[in-house]
């Protein structure tokens, strides 16, 4: 056998490191990649742990804005309204203060996955739409439909399906006279039979025929006052066209004018005659 070479021996030497130094950076990028792996875990569970938090304190404000919501009702039912609306506001104070966790779901092990339904989210929402439909309810109980109706719109914002909020919009439509979107709104109710939804439609027909009255009453009044400015304007334009006509025609001769020859200046016999003093 013939001895090896000293190339040969370097060039397997420079094999041998460039191996060794492969294994060393595919070991390092295991390491690298195994850290990355816990550190993302670690912050995942430290997260988890924070929105487990939240939600256990998001469920017990939940609570309490559902005792305040409950408060409002059995003053409403007693017919105090003043102190209806300050729990019902004291309610949705609770509502306001609870944190959307919805913001760390990107850190959590099943972002991947398709997202699980947030129950207490949906319960939130839910408890918030009804606290402004009983909001609702007060305002029109103390006749005031404007303000009953921008607290329906915000509960059917949170929830479409709430029916108690849309018949007391439609209830405060009617009282502001807005036949067409008191009707709309009536028609979308799902039980049409219901003795509450009779007697809304019932009111809305009297109302429409109060407004129709109102109208022709209106449209009555406004042409008799057209009538009588028109009479008042051919009057004074009678009255003008007489005064112009006075002013501008002669005066007839009256026995205690004076004659022409009355107006004549009496000529003295004592003046100079006009040829003597004419030079």
């Amino acid at each position: 056998m013939e001895p090896t070479s000293q190339n040969e021996t370097e060039s397997t030497k420079t094999t041998g490191e460039i191996v060794s130094s492969k294994e060393e950076v595919e070991t390092n990028q295991e390491v690298t990649e195994e850290q990355t792996r816990e550190e993302i875990e670690t912050v995942s569970n430290i997260l988890s742990s924070d929105i487990d938090k939240d939600k256990s304190k998001n469920a017990l404000m939940l609570e309490a804005a559902k005792k305040e919501k409950d408060k409002g009702n059995e003053y409403f039912k007693a017919g105090n309204i003043v102190e209806a609306l300050r729990h019902y506001h004291q309610a949705l104070l609770n509502i306001n203060g609870i944190q959307n966790n919805k913001s760390h779901a990107i850190f959590r092990h099943e972002q991947n996955k398709e997202a699980e339904k947030d129950e207490l989210q949906e319960e939130i929402i839910k408890t918030q739409a009804l606290i402004h439909s009983n909001l609702a309810a007060c305002h029109i109980k103390g006749n005031k439909p404007s303000r009953a109706i921008e607290c329906a719109n915000k509960a059917l914002k949170l929830d479409p399906d709430n029916e108690k909020a849309r018949f007391r919009r439609a209830q405060a439509y009617i009282s502001e006279g807005n036949i067409d979107a008191a009707a709309a709104d009536l028609k979308k109710l799902s039980n049409p039979d219901d003795p509450m939804v009779k007697r809304e439609w019932q009111r809305l027909k009297i109302k429409d025929k109060e407004m129709e009255a109102k109208q022709r009453k209106d449209l009555k009044g406004m042409f008799e006052r057209m009538k009588k400015q028109d009479e008042k304007e051919e009057a004074e334009k009678k009255k003008k066209d007489a005064e112009l006509q006075s002013n501008t025609s002669l005066p007839e001769n009256s026995a205690n004018e004076p004659k022409i020859k009355e107006l004549e200046p009496e000529v003295d016999e004592k003046e100079p005659k006009i040829q003597e003093i004419i030079q």
